[in-house]
């Protein structure tokens, strides 16, 4: 259970957000090239650490000794941009930390939030269970966000094969294991896999034919 004072109040959050969407309008309106797909970004220098430095050391250099500046090269453009980069690294500092707070409060909020609902759920399985007029249905349309799909990859890794193969012999598990292998002495024969299996579900009670729970 969290406190109430981790939560942002509704005003605030409605403060954020216009104030977030105003500097995304802001942003975008001085971004006149199209959105940079990965390829740009891999191929643009940008400005790390070690480039920054060399850019920063440049400009001192420059200004030092002006004599070995190019005519079409002017220092104020450049110092101009130094400054763009230091404005816009503090905007994206500022942005990040922002993100990892927000986070946080989301995180935080829907765990109570979860928490409060699985309330609710225990207290509508219980009622199922005792038979309490209404509750069975109104349990049938909550159950199923807690069954667990299992995750199949395109096929089974041997470890995996394995596994499951000696889950079937011990009664763990139910399901089959087909192995089929064409056998070619030039491409070394060709095997598939077909794995499907799952666990034996334990319940504590089930479903009669009329619908109703029988413990």
């Amino acid at each position: 259970m969290i406190s109430p004072n981790a939560m942002y109040p509704f005003q605030i959050l409605a403060i954020v957000i216009e104030a977030a969407q105003q500097m995304l309008i802001d942003l975008m309106e001085y971004w006149h090239g199209p959105a940079l797909t990965t390829a740009d970004r891999h191929r643009l220098s940008g400005s790390g650490v070690r480039r920054y430095g060399f850019i920063d050391k440049t400009s001192d250099i420059a200004s030092d000794n002006p004599e070995f500046v190019p005519r079409y090269l002017d220092l104020k453009d450049l110092k101009d941009l130094i400054r763009r980069i230091e404005m816009l690294r503090e905007v994206n500092v500022l942005l990040r930390q922002a993100t990892r707070v927000n986070m946080d409060y989301l995180l935080t909020t829907g765990s109570e939030a979860y928490r409060l609902s699985l309330m609710y759920y225990n207290a509508v399985k219980e009622a199922a269970r005792m038979r309490v007029p209404g509750a069975q249905e109104l349990f049938k349309i909550l159950q199923p966000y807690f069954r667990m799909q299992a995750v199949k990859h395109d096929e089974p890794t041997e470890h995996e094969v394995e596994r499951d193969a000696r889950a079937l012999l011990k009664g763990r598990k139910e399901g089959r294991i087909v192995i089929e292998n064409q056998a070619d002495k030039v491409m070394k024969g060709e095997r598939t896999i077909v794995d499907e299996t799952h666990k034996r579900e334990k319940a504590a009670w089930k479903e009669t034919e009329s619908g109703e729970i029988d413990e």
